[in-house]
Parts: C-alpha cells; sequence; structure tokens
C-alpha cells in the first residue's frame, strides 16, 4: 500500500475507481429527481458531489489523526436513501444537508470510541454489513442487467451490452495478464460504452445533452442547512451502520494487504471513521448526500492486486478536476445501465466473498449463528421484499427499508441480548487418572472458541498446548487431586491458568543436555518443561500456597 507505482498506472487504475464510484451518483441523482431540481441546479449539485468524494479519497489515504491509510475511495451509499428522501418531503434539499452533517458528526464522535465498544462491534457483523453491501450491489447490477425500471422495453440489444460487458470484464481478470488484467474493468467499461452506441441502446439523441452543459463551469453554492429532531433517528442509525460497514471494509483492506493478517487493527479503523465522520460534514455543507468507504473498489484491489494509498490522492484529485468539468460529469450519468449493471456485478463477487471471509475467520457458535442468520436473512427480506415497511411508523420507515441498516442493525441488537449471560473465563477439573484426556480438552477448547468467536487457527494451538503441558503433569509431577484449568479471553489475548497439587514444573529457556535428560528424572521433567516454552506465546511457572500454577499466554 505504500508503494509508487509509475504515473501511466496511477492514472489508468484511478480511472477504473473513479468509473465505480461514479456509478454510486445513482443516488443523489434519485434524491434530485425527488425534490424536482432543475437541471442547471441537478448538474451543479452532482459537480459538488464529485468534489467531496475527491476530498473524502484524500483524507482516507492519509496517515496520520485522519485517515485510515488505505487506497480507500468513498462513494454515495444506499445506506443514506432512505433517511434522504424522507427528509426531502419533510423540509426539502436543506434538511437533507444539515441531516447529513448531525450523521457526520456522529460518526467523529464514535470513531475514538470503537475501541472500548470492540465488544459490541465483533469482527463478523463488520464482515456481514460488508456481506450485504455486497448483495445491496449485486441487486442493483441485477436490476440493471435485467433491465428492471427501464421506461421503454428491453431486448436483445440491451442484453447483449451488458453480456459484452461483463464477458470482456471477466475475461481480462481471469485469463488476461499484465496491463489487461488491471485494467479489466475500465476495458470491459469501454467496450461496453462503444457496444451500447452501436447498438442503439445509448441513443445518439442521449449524446446531444452534452452539448447543452458548458465544458467548465465553477460550482456554486447557494443552499441553507436545516435541522428536524424527527430525522435525528433515521440519520443516527444510517451513521452507524456507516461506521460498521467502514469497519468491515477497513478489515478487508488490512486482509488484502497483510498476508499474514490475524485480527483488525482498530487504530486504522478509528482513523478511516473519522475521516469518513469527516467528508460526511463536508458533503452536507457543500451540498450532497452521505458518503462511505467503496467496497466496490476493495473489490476491484482484490481482482487486481493494486492497492497503493497513493492512487487515493490521485483519485482525489482527478475528482477535483472533474468537479469543474460539468460536461464530463454529464457524460458519466449517461453511462448505458446494462455497462453499469456489468460492472456492479463484477465488483460484486469479490465484495460477497471478502464479507464472508470475514465472517468465517471466527468461530461461530449457536448464539453468533443466529445472530449473523438473522442478520442476513432481514437485510434480504428488506431487498426483495421493499413493500413490508410500508405500514409502519414513519421515524423508523427509513431503518427498517435499507437492507443494509435492517440487517445491521439486527445483528447488533441480537449480539447485544445474546452477551447476557456469556462468559468470558470458563473453567474445566480434569481427573489425572481419566482416559481420554486429549478429547475432553479439544472439546472444551472448541466450545469456549466458538462462545468468544475466537480464531480456529488460535483454538487449535491452545487445544494441543494444553493437552501437552496436562500430560506432562500427568507423567511427571505426580498431581494430587483434580488438575484445574481456567481460560480467559478478549479480542487479543487468551490466557490459560493450569492448577495442581504436585511438583512444580521447570521451564528453562535452554535445551537440557543428553546427558541429564537420560540420566536423571529432572533432566527429563526439564526438557518436557522447556518443549511447552514452544507451545505458547509465554509460558509461566510459579508456586502459590503449595499449588503448583502454570501459565500459558497466546496472542489472538
Amino acid at each position: 500500500m505504500d508503494d509508487v507505482p509509475p504515473p501511466l498506472l496511477i492514472t489508468f487504475v484511478g480511472f477504473q475507481h473513479i468509473s465505480l464510484v461514479r456509478i454510486q451518483l445513482i443516488y443523489p441523482a434519485l434524491v434530485i429527481q425527488a425534490a424536482g431540481l432543475p437541471i442547471s441546479t441537478s448538474v451543479n449539485m452532482l459537480s459538488l458531489s464529485i468534489i467531496a468524494l475527491g476530498v473524502a479519497a484524500i483524507l482516507q489515504s492519509m496517515k496520520g489523526p485522519v485517515g485510515s491509510g488505505f487506497l480507500c475511495p468513498s462513494c454515495h451509499t444506499g445506506i443514506f436513501l432512505e433517511p434522504s428522501l424522507a427528509a426531502v418531503k419533510l423540509g426539502g434539499m436543506p434538511l437533507v444537508f444539515g441531516m447529513t452533517i448531525v450523521a457526520g458528526i456522529v460518526q467523529a464522535a464514535l470513531a475514538p470510541m470503537l475501541r472500548r465498544i470492540r465488544p459490541l462491534l465483533p469482527p463478523e457483523i463488520g464482515g456481514l454489513a460488508v456481506f450485504l453491501v455486497g448483495t445491496n450491489i449485486a441487486a442493483f447490477g441485477c436490476r440493471y442487467v435485467i433491465g428492471v425500471g427501464v421506461k421503454d422495453p428491453v431486448g436483445r440489444d440491451y442484453w447483449l451490452v451488458a453480456g459484452i460487458t461483463l464477458a470482456v470484464t471477466v475475461g481480462l481478470n481471469v485469463w488476461g495478464k499484465g496491463q489487461a488484467r488491471l485494467y479489466c474493468a475500465i476495458i470491459g467499461i469501454a467496450i461496453g460504452y462503444g457496444a451500447a452506441i452501436i447498438t442503439g441502446v445509448l441513443p445518439k439523441e442521449a449524446l446531444h445533452v452534452l452539448t447543452e452543459v458548458p465544458l467548465f463551469a465553477v460550482p456554486y453554492i447557494d443552499h441553507g442547512c436545516t435541522f428536524s429532531p424527527n430525522m435525528i433517528l433515521p440519520f443516527m442509525v444510517a451513521a452507524l451502520a456507516v461506521t460498521l460497514k467502514g469497519i468491515g471494509d477497513i478489515t478487508a483492506l488490512q486482509r488484502i494487504n497483510d498476508a499474514g493478517w490475524v485480527r483488525a487493527d482498530l487504530a486504522s479503523i478509528s482513523r478511516g471513521a473519522f475521516a469518513n465522520g469527516l467528508s460526511n460534514m463536508f458533503a452536507g455543507l457543500v451540498g450532497t448526500l452521505g458518503l462511505t468507504p467503496s467496497t466496490a473498489s476493495i473489490g476491484l484491489q482484490a481482482a487486481t492486486g493494486v492497492s497503493s494509498r497513493v492512487i487515493g490522492f490521485a483519485i482525489g484529485a482527478m475528482l477535483f478536476v472533474l468537479g469543474f468539468l460539468p460536461s464530463v460529469t454529464a457524460s458519466l450519468i449517461l453511462t448505458p445501465r446494462p455497462v453499469m449493471g456489468a460492472a456492479l456485478l463484477f465488483s460484486a463477487c469479490f465484495v460477497l466473498i471478502s464479507g464472508l471471509q470475514t465472517i468465517t475467520s471466527r468461530m461461530l457458535d449457536a448464539r453468533r449463528t443466529i445472530v449473523i442468520g438473522l442478520g442476513i436473512a432481514s437485510g434480504i427480506a428488506a431487498e426483495i421484499i421493499p413493500t413490508f415497511a410500508s405500514n409502519i411508523l414513519p421515524a423508523i420507515e427509513p431503518v427498517v427499508s435499507s437492507s443494509i441498516v435492517l440487517g445491521t442493525i439486527t445483528a447488533l441488537l441480537l449480539n447485544g441480548l445474546f452477551r447476557i449471560g456469556r462468559r468470558d473465563r470458563l473453567k474445566l477439573s480434569l481427573d489425572p487418572t481419566g482416559a481420554d484426556q486429549a478429547a475432553e480438552l479439544n472439546e472444551f477448547f472448541d466450545a469456549a472458541g466458538r462462545r468468544w468467536g475466537a480464531r480456529p487457527d488460535v483454538m487449535v494451538r491452545v487445544a494441543f498446548g494444553i493437552d501437552q503441558a496436562v500430560e506432562t503433569i500427568r507423567e511427571h509431577c505426580d498431581p494430587e487431586g483434580p488438575i484445574a484449568i481456567e481460560a480467559r479471553f478478549d479480542e487479543f489475548n487468551l490466557d490459560v491458568k493450569i492448577n495442581y497439587r504436585g511438583v512444580p514444573l521447570d521451564l528453562p529457556e535452554q535445551r537440557p543436555s543428553g546427558r541429564d535428560i537420560m540420566e536423571t528424572e529432572i533432566g527429563y521433567r526439564q526438557l518436557a518443561g522447556f518443549m511447552l516454552r514452544k507451545n505458547a506465546d509465554r509460558v509461566y511457572s510459579s508456586v502459590k500456597d503449595g499449588t503448583s500454577v502454570l501459565e500459558f499466554h497466546f496472542d489472538h
């Protein structure tokens, strides 16, 4: 992520990300349509939207108090769509802008608290948010490809354009090499655009719109900002959902950029959430809808392997320039729907898998399985049955009508409920004369790992290390009475304490000599203690009130 690619690579990869980001301009376009704004005002608002996207891309690429430090361009999001449409009905566009600022303030305030509230925001819920975004992107892609919502009947040419775009993009990504694979998205979109013009899917009359828009114009701000208590709840929920989605997005970026990834870096996530909060405050001030990290762009990084954050600064600069070129903005809006749908479907593949990988990176017990399962079910229900929210309270309609918001909030509420009665400290008592201690230990740590949502590889290592320790105690320490095992867990540490009444174990840092091992019981026991050091990140031995204690620490 810290590489500096050649200028040409930066330019073309940057335009690929812009091609994906600009698809999400459909959300402010829908709100513009609902508000009934004139063409000149609409183009100006979209130009301001592009400038806000540029500022957000630069903020996220920064390292320091602000910014995730990854290539993490932002886009408009369906999470803010329903609250914004409700705000338009209640108070017009000024209310949308004012409440977007409020959402940004909520995000910026949440950012420094993420470490403290991390038990309420486990990684699998962040993965769920990314997965639901993937389903949302895939749903939009399918609607665009099939032609749902198109005024005129679609036919063979429409589907041919979608098929060509998707086939070229996928083919270059799977079988292409070098530059062809890197630029698969922008090549596919360009060829699809050309096919749409040739087949008439994009009428030549539509291109005449470009002649009515000036090549260069300075965007202007001529709006105010208003606020309403009735819209606080929907926008706060949207801000929380965007924050959770951001956790999943930046976690996915960490996985992409670190082959040895084991856990989420909350410092980077907090800085990214703070940058997104500032971006939304800026978006509301200049006059557009709320923003979120572009999950589609993250999918593109996973597909191409290009993730230099330097490209983020280039994206910001290019978007800033595009904001002063309304004719280019209009050309982006004219991109044919089948081409947009194919690009979204391609990106959705990698987004969905990224979310699933984050979910399945942890062991899931019955509680967590229900949390994730019902979260997915409620999110999909909101996506495929959009009318089910039509007869509920207007105040919560924006919450339950968004698949991402509803699914995420459902998982959050269930996670909080199921934490009741959950213990982070578990105990087991073993009979030293028992015959099947290994199976009992494996079952104990497997159940503990699922309860805690721990990483499977860590729990396998823990079970093996503690089994070896118990076997050593049984054979060489003459334990009297049961062997007590206590395991404690938080997101970053797993500690296991073994108490027994018997000979204490030495844990030498150096291997005892072969002669000592062969000729003395102490040497043999020291060899066992030396080998136990290899099974954990840290091991301690002590004696307290006549009870021998072994303490194992495992990094999680």
